[in-house]
Formats: C-alpha cells, structure tokens, sequence
C-alpha cells in the first residue's frame, strides 16, 4: 500500500517492526520497573533484548526463505531468496536466544526475575507484533483472499483482496492490551498460557483466508502446523507452570 518511507524502498515495514520493538519494550521496562526491578539492570536487560530481537529477526528470514523453498519445490521452480520475514521463525528461535542470554550473560551481574518476565513478556510481544502486521498491510504482503465484498482492499499490483495483516494487528492490539491489563493488575501469572492458545487458534484459522501462496503440506499452511505445535506447548506449561515455575497460589 505505502511500501517505501522517505523515499527507500521497502521501508515502512522496517520502520513499523522498529516501532513495534520500542513500544513492547516500553511495556516491559514499565512493568519491570513497578515491580521492583533495579534500573541499575535495565542496561543488562536491553543488552539481552537487543541480542533477542537480533536473533529472532535473522531466523524469521531463514524460516521464511524455508518456506519459500518448499513453495519452490512445490511449484518446480528454482527457489529465490527473500528479505521477508516470519513471525514464528522469530518467536521459536528467538525465545531460546532469550533464555541463554537471560541464563550466561544476565544472572551473571543481577539477582533472578524470570517470573516477572514470563508475566509481562507475552503481552509485549503481542503489541510489539500488531505494529509488525501494520508493517505487512503498508508493504502490501500477507494478504488475504479475494471475498468479492466491502471487506476487499485494493492492494497495488496485486488487486482486491482481504486485509488479513489488519484482521490481524486488531486481534493483536485487543490480545495484547488484554494481556498487559492482567499482568499490571496482577490478576493472573498465566499470561504466556494464554497467549499461546489465543493466538495459535486465531493463527491456525485466519490461515485459511490468506491468499498469498506460500506452499501447503496436506492442505495446512507451514504457519498452522506451527500453531498445532504452540496449542500442544501450551498445554504442557500448564503442567511445567504449576509444578516448577509458580506455587499453587501464584496462578
């Protein structure tokens, strides 16, 4: 739609993953911070983040380039490499990025908060994505099907089509908001829980409206079998949560 920012090519999108990365920061640091997390950690923490998003960004593009060889192969066509991104690349890699950081660089200088982490960081995480899929929507990918409605968008080149990237960040917005509403108020420690069963149903079902081909394996998206994985992971941190990370009164 508006692909290209003061006059480079491509550049909304990376000015909304940018956005996205500051505004889930700001929501962590905040929640952190009136929680009684030092500022004198903050510097070990954004060090941490930084190789986080590094990290998530780098296998977002070489999962996405995976699934475009399996669109390629497919097709039978010889596969070329893409700068575009995958949501899920970044999450599956990014979050044990995360944790050693956390575990060999962060532990190292301060004292454990890991609990307070697993509460706000799903929260972050969603909002800092919804600014991702405005990106998607400015750059006119990961559109949905034609539905011949007023549900249609123009998009360039491309032609009228389901805006799936804002079906999306409204979900996001609304999940996320949600989320950081319950980990301010502390009303639940859960939050990563569900997070991952709200968003991997959600997922698993917009797939079914995109439109943009990205190769199938026995009519499911790579992203659906993903959601399957993160619906099964769910339910087994219910059990990890309640015997190894949180007390029975800490749910």
């Amino acid at each position: 739609m508006y692909p290209n920012l003061f006059g480079i090519n491509d550049f909304s999108y990376v000015v909304m993953i940018f956005l996205g990365v500051i505004a889930a920061s700001i929501i962590f640091f905040i929640y952190l911070g009136k929680n009684g997390v030092e500022k004198k950690s903050f510097l070990d923490l954004s060090i941490v983040i930084i190789v986080t998003v590094i990290v998530g960004i780098i296998f977002a593009i070489l999962v996405e380039n995976v699934y475009e060889a399996i669109k390629a192969s497919i097709n039978n066509v010889a596969p070329k490499w893409t700068w575009a991104m995958t949501f899920y690349g970044g999450l599956v890699f990014g979050i044990p990025a995360f944790i050693l950081m956390y575990r060999y660089y962060y532990l190292r200088n301060n004292p454990p908060i890991f609990k307070k982490i697993l509460v706000i960081a799903p929260g972050s995480v969603a909002i800092g994505h919804a600014f991702g899929r405005i990106g998607c929507f400015l750059s006119g990918c990961c559109y949905g099907i034609t539905t011949h409605t007023h549900l249609d968008v123009n998009f360039p080149g491309i032609g009228e089509h389901l805006p799936t990237q804002l079906i999306e960040m409204a979900f996001l917005f609304i999940l996320g908001g949600i989320l950081v509403f319950l980990a301010f108020k502390h009303v639940t420690n859960y939050t990563a829980i569900i997070y991952l069963f709200a968003y991997s149903i959600f997922r698993f079902v917009i797939e079914f409206f995109r439109g943009d081909e990205r190769g199938q394996l026995a009519g499911l998206s790579p992203s659906q079998y993903w959601c399957i994985i993160l619906f099964l992971l769910a339910g087994l941190l219910i059990y990890f949560y309640q015997k190894k990370v949180f007390k029975k009164d800490e749910i």
